[in-house]
């Protein structure tokens, strides 16, 4: 079986401060219907864990879009870089920029759906999958 070039999506992780470290896999099924629990008011970030197998990849970016009832809330695009075939098959680590979490009953109620995509430069889409996550007033 032959490795399709570019870039594969290992693992998403969501760190926020006072919460244990979340990894989800893209390819789980269960992402969307079981939300990740995040405490109201903290600083959160996502950081993504990525293999290239072969060949360069030029311009990656991350690029997500936030919902809650269907209506965009929040959108985040970010360069992620240039990369060649990842060294002795361990896998690259990105973080992304930190975020406030929303505060308020409004922000609790309901779940946000975000839809997350790996882009590079010539348009070409390496990993696109979707997740939720919840605002709760305490860890749960």
């Amino acid at each position: 079986m032959s490795e399709q070039s570019g870039i594969v999506l290992l693992a998403i992780t969501v760190n926020a401060e006072g919460g244990e470290r979340l990894r989800l896999a893209p390819a789980d099924s269960g992402l969307l219907s079981n939300p990740v629990v995040i405490k109201e008011g903290v600083q959160y970030s996502l950081g993504l864990e990525f293999r290239v197998n072969h060949g360069d990849t030029a311009g990656v970016r991350c690029a997500q879009v936030v919902k809650r009832a269907n209506v965009t809330v929040d959108k985040l695009e970010e360069v992620l870089g240039s990369y060649g075939p990842s060294p002795d098959e361990d896998p690259y680590k990105k973080e992304l920029a930190a975020q406030e979490a929303p505060t308020g009953l409004q922000a609790r109620s309901g779940s946000y759906k975000v839809r997350s995509r790996i882009i590079a430069d010539d348009a070409t889409v390496y990993a696109d999958f979707e997740w939720s996550y919840k605002l709760a007033k305490d860890w749960q």
